[in-house]
């Protein structure tokens, strides 16, 4: 099945004409056809303004402006307006402090300002604000250490990613919790060593990602998180399996690289529906892994891998 699959898109990538024109392409003066480029690749080129052909590409769907510090953005702002199909934006690694107007970009979905460290977010959530459709925003790499008030203005939001920032107290949660269609909350690679009660709030999350950060155990009002579906811990500090998923919707809970070295009995009556359970890198004896075995027994993927020896 895997190779009939693999010949079946080899030859619709040789066989549809604008197969290429739907993969990245880098900018280029003598660029043909430029009405079928869906995905264009403007970043590192030392900008000041977006070419002036730029009305060419009438299709285009994605830009990357990333690592252009010199970009004008008012001016640039202006010209994507022209762009009546445009819904993603990459403005990665361009010393963005502050933002223009996005009036008029109302087809705008996805905007990612990765890596701006000296980025005012009062500001960039006050322009954000005039994008009717924007679903997804990454702000990761920011030195960011909380999250404003103002975010609610983003009512629209459904995925935000704040991986590898400097947040530590687990606050952001209480503005958060405002967004009513946020499905999908980044917060991997942060200082976090303790949930506030106040994530009980994220009544509408079902992804949530903290990996990589300091924690050692849930509060209990994670338990009212009732579309949490995906919970993401790995690489934490974390003991034992935490028994605030136990009564929850949870089909997925990955925590390898912790400390956990038993199973709890509680485990054996869980009664969420997971069946995605990723304990590699942790400190299960043999012993403990044969009840893992047995209490997840029909679980679509149960991982145990290279366990440690030393007790943590």
């Amino acid at each position: 099945m895997n190779k009939l699959l693999f010949i079946l898109l080899s030859l619709g990538m040789f066989s549809c004409k604008h197969a290429y024109f739907n993969d990245r392409v880098r900018y280029s003066v003598n660029q043909t056809k430029c009405e079928k480029v869906i995905r264009l690749d403007l970043s590192n080129q030392n900008l000041t303004e977006l070419p002036t052909d730029i009305e060419k590409y009438r299709n285009l769907k994605v830009i990357n402006l990333s690592n252009n510090p010199k970009l004008n953005l008012e001016e640039t702002f202006k010209k994507l307006k022209s762009l009546e199909m445009i819904e993603v934006v990459l403005l990665d690694s361009n010393k963005i402090e502050s933002l223009p107007s996005f009036e008029k970009l109302n087809t705008l979905t996805h905007v990612s300002l990765v890596y701006n460290p000296n980025l005012k977010l009062e500001n960039v959530f006050n322009k954000l604000a005039y994008l009717p459709l924007l679903s997804v925003l990454n702000l990761s790499q920011n030195g960011i250490t909380e999250i404003p008030e103002n975010i609610k203005k983003l009512e629209q939001l459904k995925n935000i990613r704040l991986s590898y920032n400097k947040i530590n107290n687990g606050l952001t949660c209480n503005h958060l919790s405002t967004l009513k269609e946020l499905k999908y909350l980044w917060l991997d690679h942060n200082y976090i060593s303790e949930l506030p009660v106040s994530v009980g709030e994220l009544t509408q999350i079902k992804e949530l990602y903290l990996g990589n950060n300091n924690l050692k155990k849930l509060p209990t009002e994670i338990e009212n998180c009732s579309k949490l579906c995906v919970l993401y811990l790995g690489n934490n500090q974390f003991e034992n399996l935490p028994e605030e998923i136990l009564d929850s919707q949870l089909r997925m809970l990955v925590m390898y690289g912790n400390q956990i070295s038993s199973i709890p009995k509680s485990y054996k009556k869980m009664k969420a529906s997971l069946s995605i359970l990723v304990l590699d890198n942790n400190y299960l004896s043999p012993e403990q892994q044969k009840i893992a075995k047995k209490y997840f027994t029909g679980f679509f993927l149960l991982s145990l891998k290279n366990q440690q020896s030393t007790s943590p």
